[in-house]
């Protein structure tokens, strides 16, 4: 008797097991992508958001599976901005304007995945966790049709307690996806400081607030912003 009410527990217990992990996977699979999308525009930013994309019918074509388009299209939703589309039957959806900018004959809008410009057009890249895409309004090469190197910024540090140094790298990426460092102009608020040959500067935020920091540099894109947080320390705050 002990032997099989044993027996029945342990194959309840697998049971359990086995529908939880089903109802995770579930819940997983059901659970939205948010996608980083980032514009840039011939003299500033239109978007740095993380949408949900979105599917339905464009210009008399399907999106019915979300995608890195769907995310720039969910965007311009949420913030009302125009992205115009063309449809080529060879290639699929392709952007030939955002926010009223359009493509020209010597600038159009190209788009990246990461920091390596994509193969594909937008709506051929699914949207994955983590996925961060950047379309910029660019000039190119006639010769080899190279874009303008795009330029990013990073800082471990984005809370600090007034006085704390926070060190910025600067790296300018080629169509590759492949970076170096850059001597780019790094801007907090109206300050702009030029990061050294290595691509670094270190800044220290003296007073309690918000700052918004990013890099330029002639020739290239800008980058994206970041943020960083200056928070009152616990000594300041007695």
């Amino acid at each position: 008797m002990a032997r099989r009410h044993l027996s029945r527990l342990a194959t309840a217990l697998a049971l359990w097991a086995l529908l939880g992990l089903a109802a995770g996977a579930a819940a997983e699979a059901a659970a939205p992508v948010h996608v980083h999308v980032r514009v840039e525009g011939p003299t500033a930013t239109v978007t740095q958001s993380y949408p949900v994309p979105i599917t339905g019918t464009f210009i008399g074509h399907p999106l019915t599976d979300p995608t890195a388009l769907g995310a720039l299209l969910a965007a311009g939703r949420h913030q009302h901005f125009h992205v115009g589309l063309q449809w080529f039957d060879c290639c699929g959806f392709f952007v030939n304007s955002i926010a009223g900018v359009q493509a020209d004959a010597t600038h159009f809008w190209a788009f990246k995945v990461g920091h390596a410009l994509s193969s594909v057009g937008a709506g051929a890249v699914p949207a994955t966790a983590g996925l961060s895409t950047l379309y910029y309004y660019t000039t190119f090469d006639p010769d080899t049709g190279a874009t303008e190197p795009t330029l990013g910024l990073h800082t471990p540090q984005t809370t600090v307690h007034p006085g704390t140094p926070v060190t910025f790298t600067v790296r300018s990426w080629n169509d590759a996806g492949q970076g170096k460092p850059a001597r780019a102009w790094v801007s907090v608020g109206a300050i702009s400081t030029r990061a050294d040959s290595t691509g670094h500067l270190t800044v220290q935020f003296s007073r309690v607030g918000t700052y918004r920091v990013r890099a330029t540099l002639a020739g290239a894109i800008r980058s994206g912003s970041v943020w960083v947080h200056v928070t009152r320390s616990a000594s300041s705050s007695r």
